[in-house]
């Protein structure tokens, strides 16, 4: 059946009691009646989202003035308007203004782009202008009209709104939808479109931002808000637009500022400014205050469990608001875990807090204290259990983790403490809350057969009065059968032996600090071992005590040869402690030692300049790599202010090659630094770099590449430079081309030669990240691979291939296996970074086709469709249907027919022979998982149902041949639909059929 829109007439036939949508244009005491409603079907947002979207096909025109001093003839950029057109917009502002004009609501409930239309519509009215939003507004405040500078204060706080609802919500909320004629599902707005809109917003932020702080700075403002009835509805006899401003309606100063104050804060909470917010959210909360003691909030959205919130978030005081336990546990774990063990105590008793916020504080505490990352009382870990284990009996939850092998341990302090958190809590527990603890109590004294634990309890009233009679004459058993009566000898100590005095020998004490050496991670404390194992005389150096400080040979070759033996170690030791940190992904501490050893080294007066230099620049370099892998690796990257700073850096480095008479870099930092630059995009630097360096060489030439694209857009063929190096490193030894290189090295076609390209174009592709870069890397090895295989039907498609070379010489001479995998892991790798790429997905999907992984190949198929068609609510581009012919050969090598004959429907011709093959392979009784009754019906093709039909009916498969009779049923039961839809049936079936198997494959 056809879907039926009741704001849309014509569908069907519809009752009496139905408004149309044009019904509110000619009755204007229409609109206002249906929207008070409880419960109005449809709903004033839903009436919004119609006028808006009937709006769209309104045609603009440009109005021609003249300039009669100059006598010229010019365009202004005002739009001119239908009186429908503009009726509908001020329906829309109507059903606003009756929303309060709350953006919470319309935030939720349109569309992101109509959002964007709905102000657009208000400065059209109000101001009698047309803005393109979003967009940098320049107006002079003191001389707005009281209508304009209302839609001027509200569009901005929406401006700022949007970048904090983008910053909090991680997964974009599901677009609201629009009816179209012909299509029972909605279609939903392209994320690419929300995408460009948010770019553009974000341009625009800190203006609004700095719009909203100068309103808040006039003293004579007077604000007004536009009410249902400032809005005019025009009707058949209008001959001009007029509204009446009169009936606008004051907003009390505290109220507005209230608002802008609350939004600002928001905004500079999102943006770290924390300062800022905490001044704009003490203001809001002292205007919020005289609001709410006013009684009247008609302008002010604000909520006061949130406004309490952000106080406690920034520290502002909140006079009586009792904070939760909850919020004291968040603040005394910012605050280094003070008042820690109160707080918990007072949750024994309240049990407020959730347990999980225990444990999790218990584990971090206990981690921190492992990796010496934090510094608390040696007994504040067994506290804190003690007081868990207590919520947990007291609460009857299944105690997990070692709480009684930490008591055992902990001996006799154990107990104390243990008995310390039970104290606490006892005299506030219930009845059952004590049959609990009783019980475990009577546990552990079976699980720590120690005498100590029964004796507590026989010796305190408050434990003793917990267990019956019987219970407590086993726990006397308990505590007398440990009792051992020990012989006169073993309790004196005076057995008429001399003592006598041992000595640790020096090699112990040589051993325990190498020890401490190899643990420690603290500069100062090396230094001091250092100078404790310098008095010991010993035969091999310090660092020669961990085989894992390994130096590069650069840096090993300058420490080694520092005269001062003392400083050599300090400085292999820190050198090598800071690589072992940075391969450990803590970078922050791996700088700390290679900055403190810098500070040293300026420190010493004794050295050489020339060795000072040298290990100085040598430094530097190696906190320019701690940099970049830190940028690469670390959840949270670095400051983008810092990156220029950082590009900078990278170029210093690189421009140390160009002068002979410098310290050079080592290879390592050389490739890292050219990498980092090729995803900064400093294409123009890297191509001017002198090409001696292979890192800078093939660097260079994929920078070429990626300025052709930028500047031609690919309308002309690439440089060969990129390309001859790849068939250096993907080629055989043997065959090839003696020639000079670029960089002056003689290629004899050694081995040497092949490997060390191979591993500088891994290396840089495979630490690729910036898209235009790793376009041009995938398209090389996808022209590569194409040329290698000769075979149109096994071919990889992806862009600008037609721009590199057609052609190789001794082509038998490449593994193609080789070159396949390292396609398959750069494209891994990329999507890993942009995993929404339409192009590499397809790719991907064709190389694991022509690999023979078919099922993975299906699944990369369907991604690039999912991306391109937005989730499949919309039709898939024309140049990607290209794969159902690989998606179909896919199915069938799955044995997957029935999807195979669905897919044949999807072809520009539908090929007959090759769906009725597949409708025909499938055998009786199969068992595959696209058996599913359910793809029947994303048949639309009556030619192959017909098939189907003949063919169950010939197998006597009853069900099958009814299924596909109703199928067939249901088609010409609509065959008196319009073509436009009957295209759109047979696209919700394809969304059907893809998402089927998305289902399948993908999820």
């Amino acid at each position: 059946m056809m879907d039926v829109d009741l704001l849309r007439p014509g569908t069907v036939p519809i009752s009496p009691d139905t408004i149309l949508w044009f019904e509110f244009l000619l009755n204007p005491s229409l609109l206002k009646q249906h929207i008070s409603k409880p419960l109005p079907d449809p709903s004033p947002t839903d009436l919004m989202i119609k006028f808006m979207s009937i709006n769209v096909d309104t045609k603009d025109n440009d109005i021609k003035t003249i300039d009669l001093e100059q006598n010229d003839t010019k365009f202004n950029s005002i739009k001119k308007y239908s009186y429908k057109s503009i009726a509908l917009k001020i329906l829309s502002l109507k059903i606003g203004a009756f929303l309060k004009w709350d953006l919470g609501i319309l935030e939720k409930k349109l569309p992101f782009p109509m959002q964007l239309t709905f102000l657009q519509d208000l400065f059209y009215i109000t101001g009698d202008m047309t803005i393109e939003l979003p967009g940098r507004l320049e107006f002079l405040i003191n001389s707005l009209s009281d209508q304009l500078l209302f839609a001027l204060v509200l569009y901005h706080r929406w401006h700022i709104r949007a970048i904090v609802n983008k910053a909090l919500n991680n997964k974009q909320s599901k677009p609201q939808f629009i009816h179209i004629p012909g299509i029972q599902e909605p279609t939903y707005v392209a994320p690419a479109l929300v995408e460009d809109i948010l770019r553009k917003i974000e341009i625009n932020t800190a203006n609004s931002i700095k719009v909203l702080n100068e309103i808040l700075k006039l003293d004579d403002i007077k604000p007004k808000t536009l009410t249902f009835e400032t809005f005019q509805i025009l009707t058949e006899d209008s001959t001009e637009v007029k509204q009446n401003w009169d009936n606008m309606q004051d907003i009390p100063i505290e109220e507005f500022k209230c608002q802008i104050h609350f939004d600002l804060a928001t905004i500079y909470l999102v943006k770290e400014e924390y300062q800022l917010a905490k001044h704009h959210i003490t203001l809001a909360k002292e205007l919020f205050t005289l609001v709410k003691a006013q009684n009247s909030c008609n302008y002010c959205t604000v909520q006061e469990d949130v406004l309490n919130g952000y106080c406690l978030a920034t520290g502002v005081n909140i006079e009586g608001v009792v904070i939760s336990l909850t919020q004291q546990l968040y603040d005394s774990i910012k605050n280094q875990y003070s008042n820690i063990l109160e707080i918990l105590k007072a949750d024994n008793r309240t049990r407020e807090i959730p347990m999980i916020y225990r444990d999790n504080l218990e584990l971090d505490i206990q981690g921190g204290l492992v990796n010496r990352k934090i510094v608390v009382n040696r007994d504040l870990l067994l506290k804190i259990q003690c007081l868990n284990l207590v919520r947990k009996i007291v609460d009857s939850i299944l105690v997990h983790g070692n709480y009684i092998t930490e008591l055992k341990n902990a001996d006799t302090k154990g107990l104390d403490i243990f008995f310390w958190a039970l104290d606490d809590i006892l005299d506030y527990t219930s009845d059952n809350d004590k049959h609990h603890i009783s019980r475990y109590l009577l546990y552990l004294i079976t699980m720590m057969d120690n005498t100590d634990l029964p004796r507590r309890i026989l010796n305190c009233e408050k434990y003793y009065s917990l267990f019956t009679t019987d219970e407590l004459a086993e726990i006397k058993e308990e505590a007398k059968c440990e009792e051992v009566e020990l012989p006169p000898l073993l309790l004196n100590n005076d057995w008429g032996i001399s003592p006598v005095t041992y000595s640790q020998s020096s090699k112990f004490q040589v051993f325990e600090l190498e020890r401490r050496l190899i643990l420690s991670y603290d500069y100062h404390e090396i230094r001091e071992l250092l100078i404790m194992l310098d008095g010991k005389n010993q035969m091999n150096p310090p660092w020669s005590g961990n085989s894992r400080w390994e130096l590069a040979i650069p840096l090993q070759s300058i420490v080694c040869s520092l005269p001062c033996s003392l400083f050599q170690s300090y400085s292999y030791i820190l050198l090598a402690k800071s690589r072992e940190l940075m391969m450990a992904k803590n970078f922050n501490q791996a700088k700390a030692l290679l900055i403190a050893l810098e500070q040293e080294l300026q420190a010493q007066q004794q050295l050489p300049d020339n060795l000072s230099y040298k290990l100085s620049k040598l430094i530097s370099w190696e906190l320019i790599l701690v940099d970049i892998w830190q940028y690469y690796n670390s959840s949270i990257n670095i400051q983008e202010c810092y990156l220029p700073e950082l590009i900078e850096k990278c170029k210093q480095c690189l421009g140390a090659l160009q002068a002979t008479d410098q310290v050079i870099p080592r290879q390592e930092v050389i490739e890292s630094c050219t990498t980092f630059l090729l995803n900064m995009a400093e294409w123009d630097y890297l191509t001017s770099l002198d090409k001696r360096w292979n890192h800078c060489e093939f660097a260079a030439s994929i920078s070429s590449i990626c300025q052709e694209i930028v500047k031609f857009k690919g309308s002309r063929k690439f440089p060969r430079e990129a390309w001859d190096m790849l068939l250096v490193a993907f080629g055989s030894n043997k065959d090839q081309p003696q020639k000079r290189s670029s960089s002056n090295s003689n290629s004899n076609a050694t081995s040497s030669t092949k490997d060390v390209m191979a591993n500088i174009v891994s290396g840089t592709l495979l630490k690729l990240r910036e898209p235009t870069a790793l376009t041009v890397a995938i398209s090389l090895l996808a022209r590569l691979h194409n040329v290698l295989k000769d075979e149109s039907s096994l071919e990889l498609y992806t862009q600008y291939l037609a721009l590199l070379p057609a052609s190789i010489s001794n082509a038998n001479s490449y593994n193609m296996r080789v070159i396949s995998e390292f396609l398959l892991h750069l494209l891994t790798h990329a999507l890993k970074y942009h995993p929404t790429n339409v192009s590499w997905l397809r790719v991907m999907g064709d190389l694991n086709f022509i690999l023979g992984y078919y099922e993975s190949a299906i699944k990369y198929y369907l991604e690039a469709i999912m991306v391109s068609s937005d989730l499949f609510s919309q039709p898939v581009p024309r140049p990607l249907q290209s794969v159902y012919w690989r998606m179909i050969k896919c199915c069938a090598h799955l044995q997957c027919y029935t999807q195979a004959t669905v897919l044949c429907q999807f072809l520009d011709e539908i090929n007959y022979t090759l769906a009725f093959k597949m409708a025909s392979s499938e055998q009786k009784n199969c068992t595959t998982a696209d058996a599913m009754d359910a793809y029947y019906y994303c048949l639309w093709d009556t030619t192959i149902l017909e098939y189907l039909i003949y063919l169950h009916s010939k197998r006597g498969e009853h069900h099958r041949k009814q299924l596909a009779i109703k199928v067939i049923g249901m088609l010409e039961l609509n065959s008196n639909n319009n073509e436009e839809i009957q295209r759109e049936a047979a696209n919700i079936r394809k969304a059907k059929f893809f998402r089927a198997l998305a289902k399948q494959y993908v999820y």
